[in-house]
């Protein structure tokens, strides 16, 4: 267990670090940095330009006052498995064997041998009779160019982790959550009933579609479309502008669909009367978690109280004031609390 770690949150065009230290049974954040990417350096979470990678590495790490060498990197892509699997009840020794045997049958790729799988699980609950484990694999090809690139960089890649594992991790008080994490070309949703996980659920609808919805809308630049984004709510986007809004009404609607739809889905296998029967809140991450008026639509849309991260008690203190637009570094807190913790 490292006393600090940098958490590496990579997206479409930027990097977001976050630098966790241990001091005792203190967590304490002592620097948070979203640090340019070129775009094409991954896409799908898939590291498509290793190179520049280890350029933007390095170059932040040149910029930026951070101590920690060990890394956590986050990866959250559609090729990464996540299933939840019954078996028979049994020692923690016999699971592992009998794991060896059942994950090439339960990943969604294809598989020539085992050893082409990385993967590690965690046990959701355990009686007499039977286990409950969530097991979550990817294909260690895709794996393999970060590994070669941090070997290139000035960073010791301790873990590769799916960053939803450990936003529950964060909060100061368990509860029943749905977590929803808007990045740049999809979106996470993630329930957990306490501590029992239920499903996590990739969308591919996220903050790139968004803007580009409203620069359809205003016939305006990217930057401009960021700018709009960080300056006004949700109603002037969809009301003002003088182009057609019928991407950012559909990005907006896909996104607010799928929250429902998945959350619809958890509610008919808990045979719960309606989302409130089993959740007391939902909680948005990423990009656009501090948007004015995104949360408000999704409450009326779900009936559940809905905010964003940095609005709720952490477990994370920060040396110094708490960052701007906390919920968009949520993926890089979490993966920097793996490290200090694990």
């Amino acid at each position: 267990m490292a006393k600090k770690a940098l958490g590496l949150d990579l997206d479409h065009a930027a990097i977001r670090a976050a630098e966790v230290i241990r001091k005792g049974r203190n967590k304490i954040v002592s620097k948070v940095v979203e640090y340019p990417l070129a775009r094409g350096t991954v896409s799908d979470g898939k590291l498509v330009n290793p190179e520049e990678l280890v350029r933007s590495l390095k170059a932040m790490l040149e910029a930026e006052d951070f101590s920690a060498e060990a890394a956590v990197l986050g990866v959250r892509s559609s090729w990464v498995t996540v299933k939840i699997h019954r078996l028979p009840s049994m020692t923690k020794r016999e699971l592992d064997k009998a794991l060896e045997f059942e994950v090439p049958e339960l990943v969604s790729f294809p598989v020539e041998s085992p050893k082409d799988i990385c993967y590690d699980y965690f046990i959701n609950w355990q009686d007499d009779r039977e286990v409950e484990v969530v097991v979550v694999a990817c294909s260690r090809q895709h794996l393999n160019p970060y590994i070669r690139a941090f070997r290139e960089s000035d960073l010791s890649l301790e873990v590769i982790d799916l960053p939803a594992m450990g936003w529950p991790d964060l909060l100061a008080q368990e509860g029943r959550r749905a977590f929803v994490e808007v990045s740049a070309g999809q979106t996470t949703i993630m329930v957990m009933l306490g501590p029992l996980f239920k499903v996590l659920r990739l969308v591919p609808i996220g903050s790139i579609h968004v803007k580009q919805g409203v620069q359809e809308a205003f016939g305006c630049s990217d930057t401009e479309a960021q700018e709009l984004l960080s300056q006004h709510d949700l109603d002037y986007l969809l009301m003002e502008g003088q182009g057609s809004k019928r991407l950012l009404r559909a990005a907006i609607q896909q996104f607010a669909g799928s929250v429902l739809q998945t959350l619809d889905f958890v509610r008919a296998q808990e045979r719960a009367a309606n989302f409130r029967a089993m959740l007391d809140e939902v909680i948005l991450l990423g990009e656009l978690a501090e948007l004015s008026g995104l949360g408000e639509m999704l409450q009326k849309e779900v009936g559940l109280p809905t905010l964003p991260m940095g609005q709720l008690d952490l477990n994370l203190s920060f040396q110094g004031d708490q960052p701007e637009r906390l919920s968009s570094f949520g993926s890089a807190l979490a993966l920097g609390l793996r490290g200090v913790v694990a």
